[in-house]
């Protein structure tokens, strides 16, 4: 059963993202994903390489 415990807890924050996100565009995701990955990156000090996908070359960030 603990398994199903964090398959529920995992389930409710993918709805909580969901909630967060369902009035964005495509380029406010990307932009609200990379702030996030930012700040996530400065708290740990980690020097990360960033690579731009090719399909979201288009989306100024």
């Amino acid at each position: 059963m603990k398994d199903l415990k964090g398959l529920k807890e995992i389930h409710e924050i993918m709805e909580k993202i969901h909630d967060e996100e369902k009035g964005l565009t495509a380029e406010q995701r990307v932009k609200k994903i990379r702030e996030e990955s930012d700040k996530f990156m400065r708290e740990r000090k980690l020097n990360l390489k960033r690579v731009k996908s090719k399909k979201l070359k288009h989306i100024a960030v």
